[in-house]
């Protein structure tokens, strides 16, 4: 699989780090695993080091011009002799480097590394490390608002999200695109679109706006006839279904070029306050400017707020509902807390506050919808101490979490007293796998779902939930209201709560307990018993702050 233009940065950096003797024992390990993993990576750093011994052996000849004659000629010829080795000799030494600390499968495995090596020196395909660059991004999806994608759509990007060059098409709904030379374009659905490049696209069927600052000058809108040739402006275009459109300058100017049904080139230079209609043969009509604009960048803010407002509503409703359900075992909301506060309340206010959690080190912070709080955990010590002295047969945890960063360790969401039998520890891992332990009499049973935790999840709010069902002996992972894995317990009968820690590792095996989640928590909660999916699918429903839902992308392990 190729690199992405990230990918590309980070093995970069790495890769620098790793000339300059100042690579960490994570970047390292990280490093470790890529070349292991990925057949690009290994291409890419042959042709990085080639490069790199290559600029090392042209410094050493400017080096060797430049020595002072006063120097004895016993050395002078020393260096000589040696000199024209030391590139050679510290590509053998990295090469006994990487021999000693990557995984032996790299050297001794059924592919021919030899002939990677001898392709990707080579000048003919040497154009193949570059091939990943053709579609950069063009544009980032920095807000929306209701959108509903159209049927067999495979491209759902979240805000946030790079887009490339290609189409970018929804059946209901706004986005606001900000393209990568510097225009903002608001698209109104149904809305089909090519985004050609940094600084145009074509528009087939729908609305959209753009606002062009100097910087964009010549941001360009294809038509079915014609095309929109910005001059400095903040315009909007309407494509109809037969091919119509209706073109309005709000201020500054644009040219229209295009053509007739008789080939006849049309032009028509417009000014702030004027507009245009073309019908789908290309004739130009002179109009009268709407009474309404078409939607701006405020006008998306305010119905986003609006929409934002409208969900939370819904939510805290639903909030109510769970804390004061019988099954609620404990459930944290995150709100109504002063910034100060180091208790974190359990809202289902049984036996006088006992379920509330001990706040160490965490910061208040907004959580998933503005003006909604959120505990934030960045510090090794970072955790809440919870107040659970049970073990129960059946349970269902679930949380709303937004990942900053994902170590070898992982991250922690919930780990209990590891020298109880039934201990549980409930983590995304290292590779991003979300992962139940439970402590039996012999070993610690270990649920692993497929990878729900790619690199473009980090800093957005995800749902996961875990059930355990000691009934029917099924552990049951979910990711956005979807079960993502299902696996028969062997042995573990029940889990214990026992002195319990969210955002933070106890001494399981193979896990750091000095280690704290890198991220933020804004809804969590225990039920006495094992969820299906479809009552895991509304809880993430309700509580998604955005109304188009995530798809989680099964990535296998």
């Amino acid at each position: 699989m190729s690199l992405s233009d990230k990918d590309v940065i980070e093995l970069n950096e790495l890769l620098d780090r790793l000339v300059e003797k100042n690579l960490s024992y994570e970047q390292k390990k990280r490093l470790e695993n890529w070349l292991s993993e990925s057949a690009e990576a290994r291409k890419f750093y042959v042709s990085y080091i080639d490069m790199s011994v290559s600029l090392g052996y042209y410094a050493d000849e400017i080096l060797a011009d430049d020595e002072k004659a006063e120097e004895t000629k016993g050395v002078g010829t020393i260096i000589q002799i040696f000199q024209p080795w030391l590139p050679l000799a510290a590509l053998l030494l990295f090469g006994a480097y990487l021999y000693f600390t990557l995984p032996s499968p790299i050297f001794w495995s059924d592919e021919k590394y030899e002939d990677v090596a001898k392709n990707t020196s080579t000048k003919n395909d040497a154009p193949n490390i570059y091939t990943l660059l053709d579609k950069p991004t063009v544009a980032v999806l920095t807000k929306s608002v209701g959108l509903k994608w159209n049927a067999g759509s495979s491209n759902h990007p979240d805000n946030g999200s790079p887009i490339q060059s290609g189409e970018f098409s929804f059946a209901k709904g706004m986005a606001q695109l900000e393209f990568m030379q510097g225009a903002t374009a608001i698209l109104e659905g149904p809305m089909q679109t090519n985004l050609l490049h940094a600084n145009g696209l074509s528009v087939e069927l729908g609305k959209l706006r753009a606002h062009v600052p100097k910087v964009a000058h010549g941001f360009t809108v294809d038509l079915p006839m014609g095309k929109v040739i910005d001059l400095g402006t903040d315009f909007g275009v309407e494509v109809h279904p037969e091919g119509s459109a209706e073109v309005y300058v709000y201020r500054g100017k644009v040219s229209y070029q295009g053509f007739d049904f008789n080939g006849n080139q049309v032009k028509k230079e417009l000014s702030g306050g004027e507009a245009i209609y073309l019908d789908s043969f290309g004739v130009l009509t002179p109009l009268d400017m709407p009474s309404g604009n078409f939607a701006g960048s405020a006008d998306l803010a305010s119905r986003s707020l609006e929409n934002a407002h409208r969900r939370r509503a819904a939510w805290l409703r639903k909030s109510h509902q769970l804390s004061s359900a019988p099954n609620t075992l404990l459930y944290y909301g995150f709100d109504g807390h002063d910034s100060w506060s180091r208790v974190l309340k359990d809202e289902t206010k049984r036996d006088d506050g006992d379920g509330d959690g001990a706040v160490i080190g965490c910061k208040w912070t907004e959580g998933r919808w503005p003006g909604k709080s959120a505990l934030q955990f960045t510090q090794d010590n970072d955790r809440v101490c919870l107040n659970i002295n049970q073990s129960l047969k059946s349970a269902t945890l679930v949380a709303w979490l937004r990942l900053d960063s994902l170590s070898q360790q992982g991250a922690p969401l919930l780990f209990s007293r590891p020298h109880i039998e039934g201990a549980v520890g409930w983590a995304v891992n290292g590779s991003g796998k979300l992962v139940l332990e439970i402590k039996t009499s012999n070993i610690f049973e270990k649920y692993e779902s497929a990878v729900a935790f790619s690199p473009d999840r980090l800093g957005k709010w995800l749902h996961l939930a875990t059930s355990f069902d000691g009934d029917n002996k099924w552990v049951n992972h979910f990711i956005n209201g979807r079960s993502f894995s299902r696996e028969k317990i062997n042995q573990a009968e029940s889990i214990s709560l026992r002195k319990g820690l969210l955002g933070h590792f106890q001494a399981f095996p193979d896990r750091n307990p000095n280690l704290s989640l890198k991220g933020s928590i804004d809804e969590f909660a225990i039920f006495d018993s094992a969820w299906d999916e479809e009552a895991i699918r509304e809880l993430y429903e309700v509580g998604c702050p955005r109304e188009q839902t995530f798809s989680p992308q099964l990535a296998l392990p």
